[in-house]
């Protein structure tokens, strides 16, 4: 038997769920972005929270990898099917050992139109658990992971690009 206590006691916590529906303002999109800077191929250094307000395609790859090579030409393809207004295409290069003029060579050698971050230590490749070579990772305008793909082949491009009309139209700043 349902007593008196328990009505007014669960109508006063339906009022306070309701309540706080109304009068409780959400914290706001916490960035998925990985927080510390890491080097370009030019002496400089780039912090992905630079890129908040555009969607950021992020492509982990190293020079030995035969898959990453295969993905190069799609990637480059996608990049030019979408604007430089909306979207960032950086590569993050996974060689522990290679020099940097090797990472550069292969750049050239791939046709690679997209700048390039070395992660040499793996701290952003161990911060996004990214667990094999080409991963793709797409960030939408406020910074959140909206997308990971292991592997990349041509037949994949249409599906990126149709995605992309999406991720560039949510989340408009």
């Amino acid at each position: 038997m349902m007593t008196k206590a328990f009505f007014s006691h669960t109508s006063r916590f339906y009022l306070i769920c309701i309540l706080s529906l109304f009068f409780c303002k959400p914290q706001g999109t916490v960035s998925d972005f990985y927080s510390e800077p890491l080097p370009n191929l030019t002496g400089g250094k780039e912090i992905l929270e630079d890129f908040k307000g555009k969607v950021v395609v992020l492509d982990f790859w190293a020079t030995w990898c035969e898959p990453c090579a295969k993905a190069v030409p799609t990637i480059n393809q996608w990049k030019a099917s979408v604007s430089e207004k909306d979207f960032v295409f950086r590569g993050i290069n996974t060689d522990t050992t290679e020099p940097m003029e090797k990472i550069k060579k292969d750049m050239e050698r791939l046709k690679m139109n997209y700048p390039t971050l070395l992660d040499k230590d793996w701290k952003m490749t161990d911060f996004y658990q990214v667990e094999g070579i080409p991963c793709l990772l797409v960030f939408d305008r406020s910074g959140k992971i909206v997308y990971r793909q292991y592997g990349l082949s041509e037949a994949e491009l249409s599906g990126l690009i149709i995605r992309s009309h999406v991720w560039a139209a949510s989340d408009l700043p």
